[in-house]
Parts: C-alpha cells; sequence; structure tokens
C-alpha cells in the first residue's frame, strides 16, 4: 500500500447498470455535535436530512453556534429526538423550558439550546490548525436556516476508511469520528478515495437525487475523543490524525470523505444501492 492512498483515484465501476456502491449504515444527530443516532433509514429534503442537526447550542455571549470543533466537551452527550443524555446519566427534555438552564450548567457558560430556523443565520467557530485547541479561531457560516456545516449531507466510503487504517494502522480510523450521513460499501472496480471522481455528478440512491459538490475537508473533529458507544469502545485523542490526513490524500489533503446537495428529495436506506448518473 502507498503512503498516498489515493495515489490511483479511480471512481470508476465495472457494474454495467452504473451502480458504485451500497449504503451500509445510516447517521443522524438531532442536536449539533452530540453524539447521534444510527438509523434504517433518511429522509432527505432540499436542505437536509429530516431529523439532522435540528437543534444547536447558541453561545449567549457571542450570538455563535457551538460545535465540537471547539467545544469537545460536546461529544459527551448524546441526544436524540426528544432527550439529551449528559455522561453522568442526567437527561434533558429537548423540549422543555429547563433545558437551556441545564445545560447552561453543565457546560459553565451561558446557552440556549435553539431549533435549526429558529435563530438568525449565524456561524461556527473552526481552526485551521485543528491539533492546537489555542489557535486563532475564524467564524464560518452555517448554510441558511441549518446547523449544518456546509452541504445537506456527508457521505464517506468503508473501502477509503479501510485503506487509511492499512497505511496507518497506528490510528483509529472509526467512521464515528467523521459522523457521515452516509457509509457506504463501494462496488468492484472503485478504488480508495474514488469517491472524489464523482464531483459534479448526481447519485441516485433511494428515491432521492444527491448531487456531489466536493470532497470533504476535516476539522478538529475526528481528532476528538468521544465516549463508547453500545459495544464499540471509547475513542481517545488523536491530534496525529491531522497530519495523517494530509499525507495519504495527495488529490485533497486533508479531505475525507464528500459533500451532497440534495436534487430530488427522497428517502434513503440500509441496503439501497446507489446509481452514478452518465
Amino acid at each position: 500500500m502507498s503512503e498516498n492512498t489515493n495515489e490511483h483515484i479511480d471512481g470508476v465501476t465495472n457494474q454495467t447498470d452504473g451502480t458504485v456502491g451500497t449504503v451500509a449504515r445510516c447517521f443522524r444527530a438531532p442536536v449539533k455535535s452530540m453524539q447521534g443516532l444510527w438509523v434504517d433509514s433518511l429522509e432527505f429534503r432540499e436542505s437536509a436530512a429530516v431529523g439532522d442537526r435540528a437543534w444547536g447550542l447558541i453561545d449567549d455571549t457571542t450570538g455563535k453556534l457551538m460545535t465540537a470543533k471547539r467545544y469537545g466537551r460536546l461529544l459527551e452527550a448524546g441526544a436524540d429526538d426528544t432527550t439529551i443524555t449528559l455522561a453522568d446519566g442526567r437527561r434533558i427534555e429537548i423540549d422543555s423550558p429547563t433545558a437551556s438552564g441545564a445545560l447552561s450548567e453543565w457546560l459553565g457558560r451561558a446557552v440556549t439550546l435553539c431549533r435549526a430556523g429558529e435563530v438568525p443565520d449565524t456561524g461556527y467557530e473552526m481552526t485551521f490548525d485543528p491539533p492546537n485547541d489555542d489557535a486563532e479561531y475564524y467564524e464560518i457560516p452555517t448554510p441558511p436556516g441549518t446547523f449544518l456545516d456546509l452541504a445537506a449531507a456527508h457521505l464517506m466510503s468503508s473501502a477509503t476508511l479501510a485503506a487509511c487504517a492499512e497505511a496507518r494502522g497506528d490510528l483509529n480510523w472509526d467512521v464515528r469520528r467523521f459522523r457521515p450521513n452516509l457509509l457506504i460499501d463501494v462496488a468492484d472496480g472503485v478504488g480508495p478515495f474514488g469517491e472524489e471522481a464523482w464531483v459534479g455528478r448526481d447519485l441516485h440512491v433511494g428515491t432521492a437525487v444527491l448531487s456531489v459538490q466536493s470532497p470533504t475537508v476535516r476539522c478538529a473533529m475526528p481528532l476528538r475523543a468521544q465516549p463508547a458507544e453500545g459495544a464499540e469502545p471509547d475513542l481517545q485523542r488523536q491530534r496525529g490524525m491531522f497530519a495523517a490526513m494530509n499525507e495519504l490524500n495527495g488529490t485533497h489533503p486533508n479531505h475525507l470523505g464528500i459533500y451532497l446537495q440534495v436534487v430530488r428529495p427522497g428517502t434513503v436506506a440500509v441496503g439501497d444501492p446507489i446509481k452514478l448518473e452518465d
């Protein structure tokens, strides 16, 4: 395996019907930067998957959206559509009038739990030097009416993650670090990082059509520690992953996965074939 795992990008499938993969897992996070839900299917509307990053914490002092890019502690909490569960087991009902106060107490700063679209357009803060939490932070705007980073959906390939793990086995490449909406198993003929060759084309999956916009630039999130999930162990802090993502993707350093926009709303389920439009 070459150190640069995408030295031979190949997004072409051997399938005659244009199938480039199959949906292996679906994920959404009801509250921005908290642990989310692995689900059987996602319903995509024009702006996002239903219930994905539907809620977020606004810092009352700055007015900015809080994310684990800067506030890694958010990853210690988990959320479903109705309840936030803190690391100590405390449960907070999302629609409770006391939710913001309880979360402010937990974080030690005044915050307001808001639904996406109910607050003026805001931004989140991130650094371009992810291993250094003390580096300068810059504000990045969220897409209007959402708490998303950039695009309606995020897709990753299990083949790409496996190639990264083979090249850098000293690091943990668990998909939970990257929080994609869709994890796919690619078809024969599609190599590691092959999904980047789909930029500018449409994917037909389930009843939805998703347009591939760009490779996904990575932030501090994959470097963060995360708690155990069911039978899955906890994830340790990994500052070295930033350098590894730069090394392994020679075409787009520090990019992993692809961003998608919704061309035709619809439902995507585990097991659905993914077809690349000619």
